[in-house]
């Protein structure tokens, strides 16, 4: 990834982190690129500052679907803020700014610690479960913040989820990876749930919207959340579930097997119906609609090219038994 020349982001980090000195020779920085889609950098201060994150644009005005999700990150920044989930209580990287004319789109604090991929790295592959376990209750805690900040209410509908399940067909069958009869077959799990997803009414709640492992860090025994791009009202299933998608795929990813993550996917459920301001009526709810939507999640990952074309028809057969259990539970 492409940064700009340093001379228009050294200025630009200068600026926004040393606001009360403008023009002071602050020392350089020295940039890291992260794992990303986009330019995507760590910066480190050769005077001992505080590293830090910045998100560039390709191009500016914005006119890529990247880009533009950029600019909406960074208006979900300012309204996480509003809504009382900014840095200031450990929720989310604290907003520095932005500078669009160097490219600069969002620059935000660096988080220490590991991501919750790294955590099930460790309890797949070396038997240490602990760490999944605390960091789990941690993310379920923050999610139930999210899902409590104020929003005018309105019902959740369930043709969001039944038009992605629609998107995700689509999309596989075009990749050759359904058979005609994997094909018909969530075709007519299509038509089953709208009377199940309409049995269980709620209202919708503010989510994350990409709850995927490499966007939660764990340090100091707290849970923080990275990009908000997808931040938006919807179900608090689209958080829940994507979560619980994540677990059963790096079980299976990594071991095999499908079901070594159902203690911690309980594990999680319990500790977010806890965590919730309010007691809860919403358990009989998530139980009986997470079959759909963890489903979604692992018909997503199936997407994923970088897998093995058998483990990914193993993720469309594992998808297909949620959603013909979950409409007999």
């Amino acid at each position: 990834m492409r940064l700009p020349p340093a001379a228009e982001w050294e200025k630009s980090l200068s600026r926004l982190l040393h606001p009360e000195k403008a023009g002071a020779d602050h020392g350089g920085f020295v940039p890291e690129p992260l794992p990303s889609s986009r330019p995507v950098f760590r910066f480190v201060s050769t005077n001992g500052g505080a590293p830090v994150v910045g998100k560039f644009f390709s191009g500016y005005p914005p006119l890529t679907s990247a880009d533009r999700s950029l600019l909406r990150e960074y208006d979900n920044y300012l309204q996480a803020a509003r809504l009382g989930l900014n840095g200031d209580h450990g929720l989310l990287p604290r907003l520095l700014g932005r500078d669009p004319a160097s490219r600069l789109g969002l620059l935000l604090e660096a988080i220490p610690g590991p991501d919750l991929d790294g955590l099930l790295k460790r309890a797949c592959l070396e038997g240490d479960a602990a760490p999944l376990a605390r960091g789990l209750e941690n993310l379920a805690a923050l999610l139930a913040r999210f899902h409590a900040a104020p929003l005018p209410p309105a019902p959740v509908s369930p043709e969001e989820g039944l038009t992605y399940l629609d998107k995700l067909r689509f999309q596989l069958q075009a990749q050759g990876l359904l058979t005609p009869e994997e094909a018909a077959a969530l075709t007519a799990e299509r038509a089953a749930w709208p009377d199940v997803l309409q049995a269980f009414p709620d209202h919708g709640v503010l989510v994350h919207g990409d709850a995927t492992p490499t966007n939660f860090l764990f340090p100091d025994g707290r849970a923080v959340a990275l990009d908000l791009e997808r931040l938006r009202p919807a179900d608090r299933l689209w958080d829940l579930s994507w979560v619980a998608g994540e677990l059963k795929h790096a079980w299976a990813w990594r071991t095999g097997d499908f079901y070594g993550a159902e203690p911690f996917i309980r594990g999680f459920f319990s500790a977010y119906l806890a965590a919730l301001p309010v007691a809860s009526t919403l358990a009989s709810r998530v139980y009986s609609l997470n079959p759909f939507y963890m489903a979604l999640a692992e018909l997503r990952i199936a997407r994923n090219a970088y897998l093995s074309r058998d483990y990914r028809g193993a993720l469309v057969a594992e998808a297909r038994r949620c959603l013909a259990g979950g409409r007999r539970m």
